[in-house]
């Protein structure tokens, strides 16, 4: 499946300092928009916000999962997102979003729902609601092509990781001795490894895999660290405003056909470079399974 083709991106006041009215006028123009979708002051579910152009919180800079470029999104979450579209009723209108700021998207209603590489863990589902997972992973570590400086966990101990403020692996204990590097997104990091300036990227192996896939033919190609990790299994989830009982039981079914009817072909299309690296099981690795559904989705059958 493609992703729709936009015109232009809708802007988000939250990345724009220094113009507060412009801001103001924009938050109100968006508070218009959310009460004709249906969400009120208290978060009652009364009609549906998954009609007409849906917008949706992403992380646009993520080869594979999500990449803007020339007014498209493309990746497996577009195609995701597209599937959903057309099975519920709406066109999904991407905008960027950086992993700290997830939670605040759904909190201040700025997205109709968030499709970012969006872990779902019980902190998270305090502030927000889940549908999900619709993929699953453990953390890994990218690295420069021509680097053995990682061989084992106990290598990582005096090395500089890079991760993304706000995500899972920021979180992760890794060995004593490790000098963390945080920066707000991985492409951010990936170009401080590609120069030198730190040893490796830490975060999920399915996000990594999209970096090998792309830089293949740069002059500092890369690859993921084979049998090293920590941290834990990571799910992702479709995440959307808490109290959206009935929005939150469409997405669930929509999301369980995908994953027999159109998960599979979307990876082997948009993340070759991980289904290169586990012929025979990549499928066994990271398609959750259906009936997952029931267990982490904030709404239950």
């Amino acid at each position: 499946m493609t992703a729709p083709t936009h015109a232009s991106r809708r802007p988000r006041p939250l990345r724009s300092p220094g113009r507060r009215h412009a801001r103001a006028a924009a938050a109100a123009a968006l508070l218009s928009t959310v009460a004709a979708c249906g969400w009120t002051a208290d978060g009652a579910d009364q009609e549906s916000s998954l009609t007409g152009t849906v917008y949706i919180g992403g992380k646009t800079d993520q080869p594979g999962f999500n990449l803007h470029r020339e007014h498209t999104d493309r990746g497996f979450e577009p195609d995701l997102a597209a599937y959903l579209g057309k099975r519920i009723g709406f066109t999904p209108r991407w905008h960027d979003v950086v992993s700290a700021k997830r939670e605040q998207e759904l909190v201040e209603k700025s997205s109709a729902l968030v499709i970012g590489t969006y872990s779902i863990t019980p902190q998270r589902d305090a502030e927000v609601d889940f549908v999900g997972p619709y993929f699953v992973t453990k953390q890994a570590f990218l690295v420069r092509e021509d680097y053995d400086g990682i061989r084992t966990e106990k290598d990582v101990a005096d090395k500089v990781i890079c991760t993304v403020e706000g995500s899972t692996a920021a979180i992760a204990a890794l060995p004593d001795g490790t000098t963390p590097h945080t920066e707000s997104d991985y492409s951010t990091c990936v170009r401080k490894l590609q120069q030198g300036h730190i040893d490796a990227v830490f975060t999920d192996e399915a996000l990594l895999y999209g970096y090998v896939e792309e830089q293949q033919k740069s002059p500092t190609p890369l690859k993921v660290v084979p049998d090293v990790s920590f941290g834990n299994i990571n799910r992702y989830g479709i995440a959307l405003p808490e109290g959206r009982g009935g929005d939150c039981e469409k997405l669930r079914d929509a999301l369980r056909d995908y994953l027999t009817d159109a998960w599979a072909s979307d990876v082997k299309a948009q993340l070759p470079a991980l289904v290169a690296a586990y012929p025979g099981d990549w499928e066994n690795r990271f398609r959750p399974d259906p009936q997952d559904l029931n267990t982490y989705s904030s709404c239950k059958e």
